[in-house]
């Protein structure tokens, strides 16, 4: 017996839920990229204006930047695979309570999957955010050595 479509389309609406958290972590991560493209072309504009003025610690915020632009990049791809499954399992769904065949177990599969790519997107998207904490830290802590030297002085 198949399902009517009022039940079909209430078996899809978790999954369509997940895919609207998913857009907005999405939407994050893309800001996050955005700001860290500003930055590298501050440093871009630096670098042609005063190139003195790129020391070691520029430098190292540089590979911080290229590193957060790699590790959001990543958690980008996995949302987006992990949403592009999901929408494959909705039409699953769909399907499986149109015809007789069971579908039940690639649901399943599919659903796990998207949930790896999930997982996956968020392990990178944390590791972006611990790498612009870390640079954050060894930036104020630079300022404030560089403040206690100007305090010395006077």
């Amino acid at each position: 017996m198949t399902a009517s479509a009022v039940e079909i389309i209430q078996l899809a609406l978790a999954p369509i839920f997940l895919i609207v958290g998913i857009g907005t972590m999405v939407n994050v991560a893309t800001g996050r990229v955005a700001r860290v493209i500003d930055r590298a072309r501050w440093f871009e504009e630096l670098a042609r204006e005063k190139s003195q003025r790129i020391d070691a610690r520029a430098l190292r915020e540089l590979r911080s930047l290229n590193k957060r632009m790699r590790l959001a990049n990543w958690s980008i791809n996995f949302l987006i695979a992990a949403a592009l499954v999901i929408c494959v399992d909705v039409i699953l769904l769909m399907i499986n309570g149109l015809v007789t065949t069971s579908l039940d177990t690639t649901i399943l599969v599919l659903f796990m999957l998207s949930m790896v790519f999930l997982t996956g997107g968020l392990i990178a998207f944390f590791l972006e955010v611990s790498v612009a904490t870390a640079t954050l830290k060894i930036n104020s802590h630079y300022f404030q050595q560089s403040h206690q030297l100007d305090e010395d002085s006077d």
